[in-house]
């Protein structure tokens, strides 16, 4: 679910949780110099990067800056033949639209094309992207991706913030931005509900914003069960309750109580994937475990992932990733 321009920041000071780099964004609209270099926004999903494009477009040009804006998602548009057609026509065009500032209305100085999941772009039509940036001096292409190492380097050396990151939103951000929704729609969430949508999110806003949408359709007061009711993942204090067993199993009896564990998770909807996440996470921040089981499951936690995904039983993949770890 996209986040609606309600929920979008509009001005670029609104932007969640990127400071670095909507610092640098704010003093180029401040110079009131338009000759901007094209730009690279790489990052997780869900951290801001389509907003932090909207909100710098609305704070430099107010509410004309549609007018001059093609949006185009990648991995739904990503044949040469889009970018030959779409991309090179809107470019070509000519700038229309003006902006006030300081009481004095001027042009608009350029078209921007935003690319969203840029890294899912054919080679070809990277190739052809390439060309069109380096025509059409009117047009500023904003790249926006998940993984950068996709997009060819001729791109990403004409794009200033290319080796910049968008970095997930951080706890107190979305903490901030949970309780100010929760005003707006009469819901007050206890601590543990709070800390708990938190860790769901996994420092995406999007996420987050969807969580939101569903658990505040009543209002009142949020407990964890609500959140849990519509979280399908593993609980914490589960994962803990495996990995105790993990670190205490030394009879057949052990084992078998693990795999009913883990037979009574999946049962519940959770995915071994799901699982081996939450087991990653709690491994990283349980102090009191055992350094030993500690280093096996970081070793080998990344082949258990690949194991699971592939095998035609993925249960079967998870319990034997299990049973190395009691070895």
């Amino acid at each position: 679910m996209p986040i609606s321009d309600e929920i979008r920041p509009n001005i670029l000071n609104d932007v969640l949780g990127q400071d670095h780099i909507v610092k640098r964004l704010n003093q180029m609209v401040e110079s009131n110099n338009f000759n901007w270099p094209h730009m690279m926004f790489a990052g997780p999903a869900g951290v801001g990067k389509t907003s932090t494009a909207i909100a710098l477009m609305r704070t430099a040009f107010g509410e004309s800056w549609k007018e001059n804006w093609l949006e185009l998602n990648a991995s739904d548009e990503r044949s040469i033949s889009v970018i030959r057609t779409k991309v090179k026509e809107f470019a070509s065009r000519g700038v229309i639209g003006s902006y006030t500032v300081d009481g004095e209305e001027k042009p608009i100085p350029f078209n921007v094309v935003f690319l969203d999941e840029a890294d899912n772009l054919t080679p070809d039509a990277q190739a052809a992207l390439r060309r069109i940036m380096e025509k059409y001096s009117k047009t500023i292409f904003i790249i926006s991706c998940n993984y950068p190492h996709k997009i060819i380097q001729p791109i990403q050396d004409r794009c200033a913030f290319s080796t910049s990151r968008f970095k997930p939103i951080d706890d107190e951000t979305m903490s901030n931005f949970i309780l100010s929704y929760a005003k707006k729609t009469k819901c007050e969430f206890t601590e543990e509900a709070l800390q708990r949508t938190i860790q769901s999110s996994n420092g995406s806003l999007r996420t987050c914003v969807n969580l939101l949408q569903i658990i505040c359709l009543v209002p009142g007061e949020i407990v964890i069960e609500d959140v849990e009711d519509i979280v399908q993942t593993i609980k914490p204090k589960e994962a803990k309750k495996i990995l105790t067993s993990i670190a205490k199993a030394k009879t057949l009896d052990a084992y078998r109580k693990i795999d009913k564990d883990i037979d009574n998770l999946i049962s519940q909807g959770m995915m071994p994937s799901d699982i081996l996440h939450s087991i990653y996470k709690l491994t990283t921040i349980e102090e009191k475990m055992p350094d030993k089981l500690r280093h096996k499951i970081l070793t080998q936690i990344g082949t258990a992932l690949h194991h699971v995904s592939v095998s035609q039983d993925p249960a079967l993949a998870l319990k034997c990733f299990v049973r190395n770890l009691t070895m």
